[in-house]
């Protein structure tokens, strides 16, 4: 953990431990050798239950998919006038310390393929990380410090962190699909192509689509990411 404060700031760090969450689906039938395995990072806010049945509609059927919940839990909008009515959210939210939190993000994703790992056979030539929006930031930043964890990732609607940028060499052999909303005002068709062209300086293929769409791109790239 960093010890480094922030101007002004005199907490004391101290290293804790702490439980994290996911998500699984196993399907009925496994193939007889290694199954496929799809890692789905919610964006902020998202159900980690939604982005785990949407991932699902998305995997091959014989995947295994399996949905880390953010760690940062916290409130939604009020549902009724009573405070118990109020749903909760998640995130992947970094604090001042982003480096702290970061890491935090990266052991759990990490701890989730160990627990799938040491009950199932994985084959990572079919193993896959996919982010949407804030978990997409995620994803990336686990999949450029752990490239051989998997074969791929399938960003959308998201950015990457910017430390990480410059890691992306570290998927030079692994495939990339993005796609992007053309009237997406989170992150913007500006915001993405200047990413795309981190990928490209750093020599990493990058499949992209655009759809004349908003930010929340579900049902429309539904098709374009079943068939990749």
């Amino acid at each position: 953990m960093s010890d480094d404060l922030v101007p002004g700031d005199e907490r004391i760090a101290i290293p804790i431990r702490a439980t994290g969450y996911f998500r699984m689906h196993v399907p009925d039938k496994l193939p007889d050798g290694p199954a496929a395995l799809l890692v789905a990072t919610h964006g902020y806010r998202q159900p980690p239950q939604r982005m785990l049945e949407y991932a699902i509609s998305v995997a091959p059927e014989d995947a295994i998919v399996i949905a880390p919940e953010g760690p940062s839990a916290f409130y939604g909008p009020r549902v009724r006038e009573r405070a118990i009515g109020r749903r909760i959210d998640y995130g992947w939210i970094a604090d001042p310390r982003r480096p702290d939190s970061e890491k935090r993000n990266r052991d759990l994703i990490g701890q989730a393929f160990d627990y799938v790992e040491e009950r199932h056979a994985i084959d990572p030539q079919r193993t896959w990380l996919r982010g949407f929006s804030l978990g997409v930031g995620v994803a990336v930043d686990f999949f450029v410090q752990n490239p051989e964890r998997g074969a791929g990732i399938v960003g959308r609607a998201g950015g990457g962190p910017p430390h990480g940028r410059t890691a992306h060499k570290a998927l030079r052999d692994r495939g990339i699909f993005w796609h992007t909303g053309a009237r997406d005002n989170d992150y913007t068709p500006e915001y993405e192509q200047t990413l795309l062209d981190c990928f490209d300086e750093a020599g990493v293929h990058v499949e992209a689509l655009q759809f004349d769409v908003g930010h929340n791109l579900l049902d429309e790239v539904q098709d374009a990411v079943y068939a990749w």
